[in-house]
C-alpha cells in the first residue's frame, strides 16, 4: 500500500506512539483533520522525535501542541509520493490497527483527501501518463481539500459525474489549439464534452485551474484575468467584446479600434518607425496623438492592461522583435501592471520615462498622498524598483500627464 513507508517510519522511529494514538481519538471523534492534541510531560524520546521531524526546537517544554494539519502537512512534506491519495486517518488507522471512523464527518474528509484523490490516481491517471495533464492530476491528489474542495464535496453525492468532468478536463487540457490562431472556446469545448467550458460553469473552473497549472500562475480570480488565461492557451472566450485602441498600424496613419476577434484573422502587424509607444492612460494617449496630428508613429492605448486584444497585440508584436516603449502614471497600481508587462514579454518592452528626474518634474505640477497599499509588493523590472522605493520615501504619488511635451518629443526622435 501507498502509506507502508510511511508507517514503518512511525513505528520504527520512538516517541511518536503517544502521538498518534492521541490524534487517533481526536479524529475519531469529529472525523477531520481538525484541532490539535497536547502532550504534557513529553519524554526525551518525544522531545527528539517532534524536533527531528518538524525541524524545531521542542526540547525542555512541559507542553507540546500539534495540530492534526500540521502533522498532514509535515508527512506530505516528508513523504511526498507516498502521501498522494492518502489521508491522515487513513495512516492513522493503520498505525493503530483500528478501523477508520464512518461516522458523516469521516465520510466527507475520506471523500475530500482518500477516496476522490485516490479514485483520480487510480481510474484517471493511467490514461494520461507522461502528458502535461498527468502533473495536474498529482496536483489535484495533492490539493484535494484546499484548491478542489468544491469538487470534493460534489463528489460525496456525484462520484461519477465529477471523474467524468476531470476527464474531459484533462483531455482537453492534453489538446490545447496552436495558440498562434485563437480558436473560439464554444467551438473547442464541443470536441471534449457535452458541457461548457465557459468561466461560468464547473467544468469550466475545473478548466481554469488546469490552465492555471499547465502555466504555471495562480488561478484567475476575475473575468480580465479568465480572458488572458484563455488567450494564453489559444482560445477565444470573448472576441466580440475585448477590443483595443491604436493609432498608426498596418499602415493606416489613423485611430481605429481593434477588436480581439479581427486580430486572430491578421497574420501579421506592421507599425510606423519600427518600435510603438504604449500608453496606459487614455488621456495621455489622446493628448499625444492630438500634438502629433500627421506625423507618422504607431501608438497604443488599452481599455486594460488585462484586455485580451491588448494581450494578444503584445504578443504579435514580441513575436516580430518589435521594440515597445510602455508609459504609465507614477502610482503602485500603474508600477506593477508596467512590471507584469515587462515580465511576460521580457527585453521587447520597455518602461518608458520612470527615472526620477521625471517623477520630480511631475511633483512640481500635481501630486497626491501615496496610501499603505501593497507594503510587501517587490518589483522585478529594476527602473520600476527603483522609482516604486522613491515613492515610498516622498509618499507621493501622481498622473504622469504633465510629461506630455517630453513623450512627443522623443517620439518624433526615437
Amino acid at each position: 500500500m501507498a502509506e507502508t513507508k510511511i508507517i514503518e517510519f512511525f513505528k520504527s522511529a520512538p516517541g511518536f506512539e503517544r502521538l498518534l494514538r492521541a490524534m487517533f481519538d481526536t479524529y475519531s471523534h469529529s472525523g477531520r483533520v481538525f484541532g490539535a492534541v497536547r502532550l504534557t510531560r513529553p519524554s526525551e524520546e518525544e522531545e527528539t522525535a517532534l524536533s527531528e521531524f518538524f525541524k524545531r526546537d521542542y526540547y525542555d517544554q512541559a507542553l507540546i501542541r500539534i495540530g492534526l494539519a500540521d502533522f498532514e502537512r509535515q508527512i506530505q512534506k516528508r513523504f511526498p509520493q507516498e502521501s498522494e491519495g492518502v489521508g491522515l486517518g487513513e495512516i492513522l488507522a493503520q498505525y493503530t490497527g483500528k478501523p477508520t471512523p464512518k461516522n458523516r464527518h469521516t465520510r466527507g474528509e475520506i471523500s475530500q483527501k482518500g477516496t476522490m484523490a485516490s479514485n483520480v490516481l487510480a481510474e484517471i491517471m493511467p490514461k494520461f501518463e507522461n502528458t502535461i495533464a498527468a502533473g495536474w492530476l498529482k496536483e489535484i491528489s495533492r490539493q484535494t481539500r484546499r484548491e478542489y474542495r468544491r469538487w470534493a464535496e460534489q463528489y460525496n453525492s456525484e462520484p461519477q459525474e465529477v471523474i467524468r468532468t476531470i476527464q474531459e478536463v484533462s483531455e482537453a487540457l492534453n489538446n490545447l489549439p496552436n495558440e498562434n490562431k485563437l480558436t473560439p472556446l464554444a467551438k473547442f469545448s464541443k470536441r471534449f464534452t457535452s458541457a461548457s467550458l465557459d468561466f461560468h460553469s464547473s467544468h469550466g473552473r475545473l478548466f481554469l485551474k488546469a490552465l492555471a497549472f499547465k502555466f504555471n500562475q495562480p488561478s484567475p480570480a476575475c473575468t480580465d484575468d479568465f480572458i488572458s488565461l484563455h488567450l494564453r492557451a489559444g482560445l477565444l472566450s470573448c472576441g466580440k467584446i475585448s477590443g483595443v485602441t491604436v493609432h498608426g498600424i498596418n499602415g493606416q496613419n489613423e485611430t481605429q479600434m481593434l477588436t480581439l476577434e479581427s486580430l486572430s484573422r491578421v497574420e501579421s502587424v506592421s507599425v510606423f518607425g519600427g518600435k510603438v509607444f504604449i500608453f496606459e492612460e487614455p488621456l495621455i494617449f489622446n493628448a499625444v496623438c492630438e500634438q502629433l496630428n500627421n506625423f507618422r508613429c504607431t501608438i497604443i492605448n488599452p481599455p486594460s492592461t488585462n484586455s485580451a486584444a491588448f494581450l494578444y497585440l503584445l504578443k504579435m508584436l514580441h513575436a516580430a522583435k518589435i521594440p515597445m516603449y510602455y508609459a504609465g502614471n507614477m502610482t503602485v497600481k500603474s508600477l506593477e501592471i508596467a512590471d507584469k508587462l515587462c515580465l511576460e514579454f521580457g527585453k521587447t518592452i520597455t518602461p518608458w520615462r520612470y527615472r526620477r528626474e521625471d517623477y520630480e518634474l511631475i511633483l512640481q505640477q500635481e501630486n497626491a498622498p501615496l496610501q499603505g497599499e501593497k507594503k510587501q509588493l517587490s518589483l522585478h523590472n529594476e527602473t520600476l524598483a527603483s522609482l516604486l522605493s522613491l515613492m515610498r520615501k516622498t509618499g507621493k504619488t501622481a498622473s504622469s500627464i504633465p510629461l506630455v511635451p517630453l513623450y512627443v518629443d522623443e517620439i518624433k526622435t526615437k
